[in-house]
């Protein structure tokens, strides 16, 4: 996918293997949503698993701008498990419809994570999540 404009352009594109790459794709393992934070240095992608994944930016592309942007895993959580609401007698699937992150205050990052029923409040902090 290319960015609209002019000569500048910025090209994107994705890849991820989880696994060997002649392994079937599990339902739970396809992505849902995709966010940067406010600087780009931090990406959260979500699955139809119910599971957050945050990549971190490598330094040497933050010190080279027109370089590629290369991320790496810098945590994982499972945010949404898989529910039944009685009142409604339906089930409620753990796939992850939406990610934002929060605007920073200070040294942690918050993100809300969303599926159809829950939103959830997750805390990171350098290596360390803490869920709300």
């Amino acid at each position: 996918m290319a960015g609209a404009g002019g000569g500048n352009d910025i090209q994107w594109c994705f890849s991820q293997v989880k696994g060997a790459v002649d392994d079937d794709v599990a339902e739970a393992d396809i992505i849902s949503t995709v966010e940067f934070n406010h600087s780009g240095e931090l990406l959260a992608t979500g699955d139809k698993g119910g599971r957050v994944v945050i990549f971190q930016q490598e330094q040497e592309n933050k010190i080279q701008s027109h370089s590629r942007g290369e991320y790496n895993v810098y945590s994982t959580f499972q945010s949404h498990e898989p529910e039944f609401d009685y009142l409604k007698s339906l089930e409620i699937e753990e796939k992850i419809n939406k990610i934002r992150w929060l605007p920073q205050k200070n040294a942690a990052q918050f993100l809300l994570s969303t599926n159809v029923q829950d939103g959830f409040s997750d805390l990171l902090l350098k290596n360390r999540i803490w869920q709300e």
